[in-house]
Order: C-alpha cells, then sequence, then structure tokens
C-alpha cells in the first residue's frame, strides 16, 4: 500500500512538473460556438466560459481573447460556405450555421492562429418547456456542451468531453414566466464544473 501511494505521489509530481516547465510557452486559440436565437443571452454564455477557462488554465496559460478568434472563424465560415442567411419577411433577416465543424477545420483555424493548441467549445441547447406550480412559473432547458483540445504537433484531439445538465429559470406569476437565458447558463455552469474537474488531467494532454 506504503509503495503504492510513493509510486503515485511521484508520479503526480513528475505531471505537475511537466505541466508547470512547458505551460509558459503556450498560447490557446479558443472557438466558442453559442445557442443562436431569442432564447439565449450570448454576453452571458462567453462571460461564463471564459472564467470558466480561467479556472481551467490559471495565469500560466496565455487564452486569446474569444472576441479576437470570433472575427476570423466566422469569416472562415463564409469563406466554406458554412453560414446560410434566411428571409423570414420583407424586413427580417436570420443567418443560421454550419456548427459541423470538421477535423481538417479545426486544424486550418488553428493554423492561423499559429497556435500550439486551440480548445473548440460548442453549447447547444433545446428549445424552452414551460411549467407552472403555486404561484410560479419556470422555462427549462436541456444543455450539451461538447468541450475540445486540438493539438497542432498531433493533427488531432488529445481531449474531448461531451457534458450534458439541464437549466431551470423560476419566478413568481408577478414577476413573468422565467427565463430561457437564465436557464441556458444555469445548465452551462453545471456542464463546465465537469469539465474543471478535469484540468490537470486537460493540461497534462497538452504537453507535447
Amino acid at each position: 500500500m506504503l509503495k503504492k501511494f510513493f509510486s503515485t505521489f511521484v508520479l503526480s509530481l513528475m505531471m505537475l512538473f511537466a505541466i508547470n516547465s512547458q505551460a509558459s510557452a503556450y498560447n490557446v486559440a479558443v472557438i466558442l460556438d453559442t445557442p443562436a436565437g431569442m432564447f439565449s443571452d450570448p454576453e452571458k454564455v462567453y462571460q461564463t466560459v471564459q472564467e470558466s477557462l480561467n479556472n481551467i488554465f490559471g495565469s500560466s496559460y496565455d487564452i486569446m481573447p474569444l472576441g479576437e478568434t470570433d472575427s476570423y472563424v466566422q469569416i472562415y465560415r463564409e469563406e466554406h460556405d458554412m453560414v446560410y442567411t434566411a428571409d423570414i419577411d420583407d424586413s427580417t433577416q436570420t443567418s443560421t450555421r454550419n456548427l459541423l465543424l470538421k477535423k481538417e477545420d479545426v486544424n486550418n483555424i488553428c493554423k492561423h492562429f499559429g497556435t500550439p493548441h486551440l480548445v473548440y467549445i460548442r453549447v447547444t441547447s433545446t428549445a424552452p418547456t414551460l411549467s407552472g406550480g403555486w404561484f410560479t412559473a419556470s422555462q427549462k432547458v436541456n444543455m450539451t456542451l461538447d468541450f475540445r483540445v486540438w493539438s497542432d504537433t498531433k493533427a488531432d484531439f488529445t481531449y474531448t468531453k461531451r457534458a450534458m445538465a439541464k437549466g431551470t429559470s423560476t419566478t413568481v406569476y408577478a414577476g413573468g414566466f422565467g427565463s430561457a437565458s437564465h436557464a441556458i447558463v444555469k445548465a452551462l455552469k453545471k456542464g463546465l464544473a465537469e469539465i474543471e474537474k478535469d484540468s490537470t488531467k486537460i493540461k497534462l494532454m497538452m504537453v507535447d
């Protein structure tokens, strides 16, 4: 038992040493695909994801601001016919995105930013459902979070995880019928909490 504990302790020290010795050399680009449509609040989603990235990577990793990567990813999708615009009526248009980025696409985007690693985060949610109780009303959503880390050196994903969670927003009748965007953020926080548990594993997988 003591021998096994000692071996585990030594292995942990080696992992931490490898991470700390190379982390300062890394820059990380991030692709974030958020829920589109009237039920989401992209600003809140961005803020929540950024806070979680800070928790996962800490101050040793230089993470490119999401605003800097978003612009190019949008251009990339436009140039590769991955954005579609549809007319709703005479005065309204809406755009939809093809969220199915292939490995080739992720590799191309990673090389554009010149970073050793790229984090790809995709957030999708169902349309909210309404439910009521005594003097209360709620909106519930089911959210799916895909979190992947791409290695430029290995030309493949080194970490992938899918987290699924339910979010609920409840108010009294006098205050409305709950908030779909709040429900999405609540579900997102649950999903990101599952990813944060793998923080050490994620950083270890990023040591080339």
